[in-house]
């Protein structure tokens, strides 16, 4: 009786197992997914603690300047120098000049004053 009964029940379907290329390739969706979590989590902890780069000043490159030219720039600055020092030598040549003859004349003219304009003044 039992044996009919277990006949007339509908009993389920086996649940086919799944071959093996189909464990394998579950399998590897559930490694690729866990990598792709794992991906995004690290990105996404990068944007969280991201820092700035340094910045630096810029400069704008210029090019060597040609032999000539650096020496050409070199001898107009010592030309430059060179009025400058003879200017500087005849100020304190012209200076000297006026302070002699300013002394010459202060010794002159007190010397007057000492031996000529006092016998005016003081008469016996």
């Amino acid at each position: 009786m039992e044996a009919k009964k277990n006949k007339n029940k509908k009993q389920p379907p086996p649940e086919p197992d799944l071959t093996q290329r189909e464990q394998e390739l579950a399998k590897r969706e559930q490694e690729l997914a866990e990598r792709e979590r794992s991906i995004r989590l690290q990105q996404m902890e990068m944007e969280l603690y991201k820092q700035d780069p340094p910045l630096y000043q810029t400069t704008k490159y210029e090019q060597k300047e040609s032999a000539l030219r650096r020496w050409s720039r070199k001898m107009a600055m010592v030309g430059k120098f060179l009025i400058i020092v003879v200017a500087v030598v005849a100020a304190v040549r012209v200076g000297t000049w006026l302070a002699t003859a300013v002394i010459v004349g202060a010794i002159a003219w007190i010397g007057y004053q000492l031996f000529f304009d006092s016998d005016k003044t003081q008469k016996w």
